[in-house]
């Protein structure tokens, strides 16, 4: 796939990165406490739908378990 798609890890919908790696990881270590580089489990992508449907502000619990496993 080229560098500049990503293939969405909840839907399966391939899609043009809105922005880069290291800023989508920026956002997830503030969402999580954690850069993904130091996380045990490797990070995923999900397109910006799935992610509104799973959104950590939504969804506070799960937020509490990723932040256990990572």
């Amino acid at each position: 796939m080229e560098n500049s798609k990503y293939k969405c890890a909840k839907c399966g919908g391939v899609f043009e990165k809105g922005w880069s790696d290291e800023e989508a990881k920026n956002e997830a270590k503030e969402l999580f406490g954690k850069h993904p580089n130091d996380w045990n489990d490797e990070a995923v992508i999900v397109c910006d739908d799935c992610f509104n449907e799973i959104h950590p502000l939504k969804n506070p619990e799960a937020v509490k378990r990723a932040k256990r496993t990572i």
